[in-house]
């Protein structure tokens, strides 16, 4: 395929505020607000009995970190007082007991072929509790088909000595680093200071050599970013040579975060323009470097375990980035935590930590919103995850999977994607749609035109009044936790 130039006036007609990410569709702010512990339960009973076979995705979650990065939107709570960790544990014991009660009681088993402990940042369990959290889950599970085990690592917690036990007492084979920036301006900037040698410094062959994959995550239109400061991380990035890099850009929500404010305290944050001029100087200089883009927001090194998943077509994109193993299917416990029981219920537990413990209080799973999808749900979700993993829609793949014939089930998406095939974002062809080396840059936009619940042509207050209606049902349902029974 042949390469393309950014184009400026395409950026500019294609720019939309509030285009979502996907890494689900429908995407939360259409969810179900009464889909709470019974329904969970019912999801379980209906789902695994048909799904025995299904490799299960089993992430848990630690959202404390011991100081605040000004970037960050992620559910977490600034945290020193190792108490509050401590307390937290017990009660995430309790909703994994509940959980695997009734599993058990069912006859159901995982068949969890990945473990991925995410954040907040994972690493502030110390040595002696993050090993009973393992522990814990191994006499739950049968521990033998998990090929991939990560703990997300905060590079300024961790060294070689700690990674090490990680991997010989714990587990784990992969790790996940929060890398974000390497330019010392930057990192001032959102309160972040990790300097590339801190990196270099903990990644030694002996380290590289026990784990499969080492990720960094490397986020993009943080303040003080420029074109210059971008093409320099990303020669460090080459330098320190992590296995995967997953990009992925800033949210600037200080409705949501308040503290992101003093960010723009020196100037504004890198406008739309400006960010795609850095993803294109990020696509050229991680290739020419030997990394392969194996995913819309996805670089990996040749022997990456992320580039056989790609070319192999069992790669998948889901709320812990872009992952190898095909269709994932999410079993999730802690505050906040997401539950993707294949393509048929989301599930999603209460943010803030008195709800979830008040819930667990009462032996109740602690969730407060989901969904079912319906059969377009399914079709539509499909769709998205093929766009971002693949750049691509098979219409085998549709016949394959739903016994549809995916280009007339998708004939108004098809006609409303005529003027991006004349603009050059995809090739529209017999056996399915292609997105070109430009169009990549646009695959936000492409997903948009299959989501049925905020198409393209919806406007940017409509979008808005979407997420605020979302917000005021949370808020209502934050009131009822009281009133909830079994």
């Amino acid at each position: 395929m042949k390469k393309q130039i950014l184009n400026a006036n395409l950026i500019k007609k294609y720019h939309q505020d509030l285009v979502f990410n996907y890494s689900e569709y429908p995407t939360k702010d259409h969810w179900d607000f009464d889909f709470k512990n019974d329904m969970y339960k019912n999801a379980i009973l209906d789902w695994f009995p048909k799904n025995e076979d299904k490799k299960i995705f089993f992430y848990v979650h630690i959202p404390f970190c011991e100081e605040l990065c000004w970037f960050c939107t992620c559910s977490k709570f600034i945290n020193k007082d190792y108490e509050k960790v401590t307390d937290y544990l017990n009660y995430l014991y309790k909703e994994i007991d509940l959980l695997f009660e009734h599993l058990n009681k069912n006859n159901i088993k995982l068949n969890v072929g990945t473990v991925f402990f995410g954040g907040g940042s994972p690493t502030i369990l110390n040595r002696e509790d993050l090993k009973k959290l393992v522990d814990k889950l191994k006499g739950l599970f049968d521990w033998s088909n998990v090929e991939f085990f990560t703990v997300e690592s905060d590079p300024r917690r961790v060294d070689e000595d700690r990674l090490i036990y990680n991997h010989e007492v714990c587990g784990t084979n992969r790790i996940s680093f929060g890398m974000q920036d390497l330019d010392p301006e930057v990192q001032r900037r959102v309160n972040r200071i990790q300097p590339a040698k801190l990196f270099e410094d903990i990644l030694t062959p002996r380290v590289r050599k026990m784990y499969k994959e080492i990720a960094f995550d490397f986020l993009i239109g943080q303040p003080g970013q420029t074109n210059e400061s971008i093409s320099k991380t990303c020669d460090e990035i080459i330098r320190l040579k992590p296995t995967l890099v997953q990009l992925s850009l800033m949210a600037y929500k200080p409705w949501v975060a308040k503290y992101q404010v003093q960010m723009l305290a020196e100037g504004p944050l890198p406008d739309f323009l400006e960010r795609k001029e850095m993803m294109e100087i990020i696509h050229k200089k991680l290739e020419s470097g030997g990394y392969i883009r194996s995913g819309f927001e996805c670089y990996s090194l040749p022997d990456s375990p992320m580039t056989k998943a790609f070319k192999e077509g069992e790669a998948h994109y889901g709320a812990s980035g872009h992952q190898p193993g095909g269709r994932v299917n999410f079993v999730a416990v802690g505050s906040s935590s997401m539950s993707n029981l294949g393509n048929d219920y989301y599930v999603q537990n209460f943010y803030d930590l008195p709800s979830y413990k008040k819930a667990l209080d009462q032996n109740l799973l602690p969730s407060f919103r989901g969904l079912r999808l319906n059969d377009d749900d399914k079709i539509r979700q499909h769709a998205t995850q093929q766009i971002r993993s693949y750049f691509k829609i098979d219409y085998k793949n549709f016949k394959d999977q739903f016994g549809i014939d995916a280009k007339n089930y998708f004939k108004k998406e098809i006609e409303y994607m005529s003027e991006m095939q004349q603009d050059g974002l995809v090739e529209i062809m017999d056996n399915g749609i292609f997105l070109t080396e430009i169009g990549r840059d646009f695959t936000q936009n492409i997903m948009n035109v299959f989501d049925s619940y905020d198409p393209p042509g919806k406007s940017y207050k409509e979008r808005l009044e979407t997420v605020k209606k979302a917000k005021e049902s949370q808020a209502t349902v934050q009131e009822k936790i009281d009133t909830i029974s079994t």
